[in-house]
């Protein structure tokens, strides 16, 4: 999920206070939308569906056959800005419905998010494909009507996440893939948390349980991802698919927010200062932001070249050629780095001080690692 720092906060003087903070309620499975009647008729028998534009075909059939609840439907195109989230929640209103569910992927969600809590209704996410943690969480983020990211909202979570795997494995395996590398530094950045004592989004330190959800998110992936990659590839709805959506999707939505973030995600803001990264996915850019902050510290041979391999495997990014960025180009990385490295970014979550020219080095040492190992670019 993309969004600005959460700001390095350490609560060395309160070190027992921690929150946690979940979805009130998650339903996962192939078919899961056949129980979507039955599930949206717990919150309240009026809904407003907001579906985005690129996932009608597939939504319409399951919104005209509820008999459970009644539904008025609104097409969704753009992008999650004020004047977007204030027109939808103003639509919602007069539509007299008390649930609001919104169908498809980021964008769609963070605005139906927003809107829900301006309107004063429950909210139902249904994300249509798993390239980010973002379905979970009571995170949006906001942008200009530029396409420039303005600032985040910090909400209530969803009432209700409903996921379907079968809808999952339709989409382009890219998404599936980057939602794999959002979900994987997840682990890496709770545990810097935990060991600095770093405050996360939720509040102040995060709970044992959010560690070992994050815990069980990296070893799912690892152990898993592989096979879940060419299953959704086929566009097979496997067990191994089935496992590892709920790692990046319920586990790794847990895991950032109530765990922490760190070195990754502050090298994605990063890179998003490059103009040519732009066409690249938030979890492409924070794989890479993993790969790097390997580089910022000690780390075991073996990690590395495990971590390499995976991200090669699954079609995530091993050299900064594959987001279009040059090693050799001192300016831009440089950029990237003082963007990494300012004032509250999440990289001073890490348990030891990091540096620009620090983040710097770790960038190119990374690339120079991944020249062991071939992967295609991601937009291939």
């Amino acid at each position: 999920m993309s969004f600005p720092s959460q700001g390095a906060r350490h609560w060395e003087e309160s070190p027992m206070i921690r929150t946690s903070v979940f979805p009130r309620r998650y339903v996962q499975g192939a078919g899961a939308l056949h129980q979507l009647g039955p599930e949206l008729k717990r919150l309240g028998s009026k809904v407003f569906a907001l579906v985005d534009h690129f996932v009608a075909d597939q939504i319409t059939p399951y919104l005209d056959g509820l008999t459970d609840v009644s539904v008025v439907s609104h097409l969704f195109t753009g992008h999650c800005t004020h004047p977007i989230i204030e027109n939808i929640a103003a639509i919602a209103k007069k539509s007299d419905a008390t649930v609001l569910v919104a169908f498809g992927g980021g964008s769609v969600l963070d605005v139906g998010r927003s809107a829900a809590s301006a309107a004063g209704m429950a909210f139902v996410s249904a994300p249509t494909i798993a390239a980010s943690d973002a379905p979970c969480s009571g995170i949006s983020i906001v942008y200009d009507e530029n396409g420039v990211m303005s600032g985040r909202l910090t909400l209530r979570n969803p009432d209700l996440v409903i996921v379907d795997t079968a809808l999952i494995a339709k989409a382009p395996v890219r998404f599936f893939a980057a939602g794999i590398g959002d979900g994987l530094a997840t682990w890496y950045e709770a545990d810097s948390c935990r060991r600095s004592h770093s405050g996360t989004i939720s509040g102040v330190t995060g709970t044992a349980l959010a560690h070992a959800a994050a815990r069980l998110c990296r070893d799912t992936i690892l152990e898993r991802g592989r096979q879940a990659v060419n299953d959704c590839r086929a566009h097979l709805a496997t067990p191994d698919l089935d496992a590892v959506v709920e790692a990046t999707v319920l586990l790794s939505g847990i895991g950032f927010e109530s765990g922490g973030l760190g070195a990754a995600h502050a090298i994605h803001n990063g890179l998003t200062m490059l103009p040519q990264t732009a066409r690249y996915m938030h979890g492409e850019k924070v794989a890479f932001g993993l790969l790097a902050s390997l580089f910022l510290s000690e780390r075991a041979e073996e990690e590395r070249r495990a971590l390499f391999a995976f991200c090669r495997d699954v079609g995530l990014p091993v050299r900064l050629s594959q987001i279009a960025c040059d090693a050799g180009d001192d300016e831009a990385l440089t950029t990237v780095a003082a963007k990494a490295c300012q004032p509250g970014s999440n990289i001073h979550n890490e348990p030891f001080p990091v540096t620009p020219d620090m983040v710097v080095t770790a960038l190119k040492a990374a690339d120079l690692f991944g020249a062991h190992y071939s992967a295609a670019s991601p937009s291939e």
